[in-house]
């Protein structure tokens, strides 16, 4: 390492691979720990943050090239084959192929080809990382993969809102948007961010309502207290019906107990809200209803989005089957915002929505897909807590069944959000797409499958 910083330089890519040794050594014989690697590296946004505010060298362009030979290593050593996500690659695949089709009708037909290649390289990843899913602790190292970097991240914007602005160069992981004051963590839009806390909510839910031990119900309670109030500082109100939602899935593997100590902790958050919020905060959410109330957008936030989600429905009802093409909504707004009377926004507006998205860039054959994919995962993820039940595995089944609810809570959010984190956004729908054949790998030995399973290579 340090004949690399001498001979290299710091602005290099090779000042990483010491690093990379080390972390892929220790993952081929603990495949776990390379898995939890790269999801703290999606969730967190690491890579572009590091090279922001330390120029660091990327670290994503050496992750999926390190991985394959991680696994390749793995099966020469130990001959473990990978885990194969079929349903996922047949998916993403059809969805590849009509986003590559756009193309050949859109107005910026590079820009649907240059868009359309990022979502290949966004599907390698979520596929690379799936094959380590042959692992019993694979849904477990996943939950805890997303939800501790959030905390942390929550845990660094809390500090810098009460106390003061955090240690030099992290203020990268724990931003507030200029002007409003909304915490938007390592992304640059609080809405994104609120998303991303929608899902690992119900995650560290579970973790709390689980706990065996004080000590660890000490810590997830600081955890998902970290992480709702995060969740309130992005001021997010798509991210809290996302939650709302999420938390009604949550609550179908609930014992007795637990739906009381949830019920609790629920009012509890209610009466600190009310006591801790700003005039702000609290006119910023009770818009929604003056806005219902009164017929008309209230606020610029509501107005710019009844602006796009009127240009999408016109410019689907134009191109009903196909849509624009990919990435060319934003090439057709403003004329016909113009034509209508709508809003003025430059050239980047989007959807503000992502059935929006497809059902404008990619028509109605494009939504039916995704929803298909959509739907197909959230199935899977309670066809898999069944099967983990049926085996007397009752920790796995309320797992996946906090998984689902955290799947549903961020599709939900996302009807007021476009594709803007699609590296999360595919790894999670394969992810839940591949839940219950995962689950059927992972017991295919259990003696009260054995007629009714067979091992999943």
């Amino acid at each position: 390492m340090a004949v690399s910083f001498v001979l290299l330089g710091r602005d290099t890519l090779l000042i990483a691979f010491p690093f990379a040794l080390l972390i892929f050594a220790v993952g081929i014989r603990f495949p776990m720990i390379a898995l939890a690697g790269l999801l703290v590296l999606i969730m967190s946004n690491m890579s572009d943050n590091l090279i922001e505010s330390f120029g660091a060298p990327s670290l994503a362009k050496i992750t999926a090239p390190g991985l394959f030979v991680l696994l390749a290593a793995r099966y020469a050593i130990y001959r473990e084959p990978p885990y194969v996500p079929r349903i996922a690659i047949i998916f993403l695949s059809i969805i590849f192929a009509m986003k590559m089709l756009s193309a050949t009708y859109a107005l910026r037909w590079e820009l649907s080809i240059a868009l359309s290649i990022d979502f290949l390289k966004e599907a390698a990843v979520a596929i690379l990382a799936l094959a380590f899913m042959n692992n019993k602790r694979g849904f477990e190292t996943v939950a805890l993969s997303a939800v501790l970097p959030i905390v942390l991240i929550c845990g660094l914007g809390l500090y810098q809102l009460l106390v003061d602005y955090s240690p030099t160069g992290f203020f990268g992981f724990s931003r507030f948007t200029y002007g409003s004051g909304r915490f938007s963590g390592m992304l640059f839009d609080p809405n994104f961010f609120g998303a991303i806390v929608v899902f690992v909510l119900p995650l560290g839910l579970f973790h709390l309502l689980n706990a065996r031990g004080p000590t660890k119900m000490a810590l997830w309670t600081l955890a998902c207290g970290i992480l709702i109030a995060g969740l309130l500082a992005t001021q997010s109100r798509g991210a809290l019906i996302g939650l709302a939602l999420g938390l009604v899935v949550l609550s179908t593997s609930f014992t007795r107990k637990q739906f009381i100590a949830a019920a609790a902790i629920g009012g509890l958050v209610v009466v600190m809200a009310g006591v801790f919020a700003g005039d702000r905060f609290i006119e910023r959410f009770t818009s929604i209803f003056d806005t219902a109330a009164a017929g008309a957008a209230q606020d610029t936030s509501t107005e710019g989005r009844l602006a796009s989600w009127t240009v999408a429905y016109n410019l689907f009802n134009e191109h009903p089957w196909f849509g624009v093409g990919l990435g060319n909504f934003k090439v057709h707004y403003q004329n016909n915002a113009l034509e209508d009377g709508l809003i003025f926004r430059g050239e980047a507006r989007a959807t503000h929505s992502l059935y929006l998205e497809f059902l404008t860039e990619q028509g109605l054959l494009g939504l039916l897909v995704f929803l298909g994919f959509a739907a197909f995962g959230t199935v899977s993820f309670f066809r898999g807590a069944a099967l983990a039940r049926s085996v007397g595995d009752d920790l796995m089944a309320r797992r996946l069944v906090a998984f689902c609810a955290a799947f549903v809570g961020y599709l939900a959010a996302m009807t007021f959000l476009q594709d803007g984190i699609p590296r999360f956004l595919w790894y999670v729908v394969s992810l839940a797409a591949e839940s219950h054949m995962i689950i059927r790998c992972i017991y295919a030995d259990h003696p009260a499958l054995q007629f009714r399973s067979r091992r999943v290579i």
